[in-house]
């Protein structure tokens, strides 16, 4: 009998859990339904797309760099997700301990990543001093993608290998495991939910959601890179010339999805903290443009493919909180295995480890 996936949300996480599964799992049927990814700005549209090797948790930043890694060495992806190289600097918290990411990242991108005493990023970068202490992992390949592509790229190569891409939006998710469509439900071997911050209204997943917000504000920084500042959570990167993208953690807990009004009392904070990080003279200047989305986040572990309790063959595919961008290509490598095991579909063997990489795309031959 032949084998069927369904793939519920279209966001970049299961736009490209769908390509995976469709070339992983010949002869089965899969399936994705967009749902509310069609109307309404979701996180994937949203994301400023930072793509860095480094994160704080560890199993986190073997998914990130695993996911460059495989960028950095495809330049038809890279050229799809509109991928640009940058320097990457990353200012940890006082007492910090990078030391396991740092050999990691060594294994997995070649050496690109070292630590910096803060104080030396921040004069490189003409940022002010940061707190006593404290330390920075500069990246000298990582840069940004526009997740919004790579998902249309993900949907374009899916529906060549055999998926099957429907507009339509799920209304249940019940065990057995069945997706209801209009009405009518529709049975299949195991269906994953992908649906951000939708999730939780079709399966339990215990998301929260969080708005998530920035601006590109007219500030010529041409040399800022991606910069992460774990102390005061100021996050950017260079943006088109003349302009940077600017933004911090917010604290909008229980935003509704789809919600995608700007918050004006979150752009005095970021001018507030973007004063003082980017040692400015004065104020930001106004935005030139306000991005805001909602977006689910898991308690734990980031993006991950997650059974749902007391629903065997339903899974859910969330939880990457704004910040998928940087681990989407490993973490759905990964899912769409777990899956094809799931319902008794052996994939091909992959490496858990790809191969480093040396120059990638629009690396000049000096770095």
């Amino acid at each position: 009998m032949r084998r069927s996936v369904a793939v519920v949300g279209g966001g970049v996480a299961g736009a490209l859990l769908t390509l995976r599964l469709a070339e992983l799992a010949g002869g089965a049927r899969i399936e994705l339904y967009l749902g509310a990814a069609t109307r309404h700005r979701d996180a994937t549209t949203a994301s400023g797309g930072l793509v860095r090797g480094f994160e704080t948790n560890l199993d986190d930043c073997r998914l990130a760099a695993e996911s460059l890694a495989e960028l950095r060495r495809d330049p038809a992806l890279a050229r799809a997700a509109g991928y640009r190289e940058s320097t990457s600097s990353y200012f940890l918290r006082p007492g910090a301990d990078p030391e396991p990411q740092l050999a990691l990242l060594d294994d997995l991108l070649g050496g690109s990543a070292r630590l910096v005493p803060a104080e030396q990023a921040a004069r490189t970068l003409g940022l002010a001093p940061r707190p006593a202490g404290t330390v920075a992992v500069v990246e000298r390949h990582a840069g940004h993608v526009h997740p919004d592509a790579l998902r249309h790229h993900a949907l374009t190569r899916a529906a060549a290998a055999g998926a099957r891409v429907h507009p339509e939006t799920v209304d249940s998710v019940t065990a057995g495991p069945a997706v209801t469509v209009g009405g009518v439900a529709r049975q299949r071997d195991a269906v994953v939910v992908a649906a951000g911050a939708w999730s939780d209204a079709l399966v339990p997943v215990s998301l929260r959601t969080r708005r998530i917000q920035y601006g590109v504000y007219p500030l010529a920084r041409p040399d800022l890179g991606c910069l992460v500042d774990d102390v005061s959570t100021l996050y950017g990167r260079s943006y088109q010339a003349g302009s940077v993208l600017l933004g911090v953690a917010t604290s909008a807990w229980g935003a509704p999805p789809g919600d995608d009004r700007v918050d004006t009392a979150y752009l005095e904070r970021v001018s507030d903290v973007a004063r003082s990080v980017l040692a400015l003279d004065g104020p930001l200047p106004p935005p030139r443009l306000s991005v805001a989305a909602v977006d689910g986040f898991a308690d734990r572990d980031g993006l991950r493919l997650r059974p749902v309790d007391g629903m065997p063959g339903v899974f859910s595919f969330t939880g990457g909180a704004g910040g998928a961008a940087k681990s989407v290509l490993a973490s759905s490598r990964r899912a769409a295995a777990t899956v094809c095991a799931s319902i008794d579909l052996e994939p091909p063997q992959m490496s858990e480890h790809p191969v480093p990489v040396g120059r990638g795309p629009g690396e000049q031959a000096s770095r």
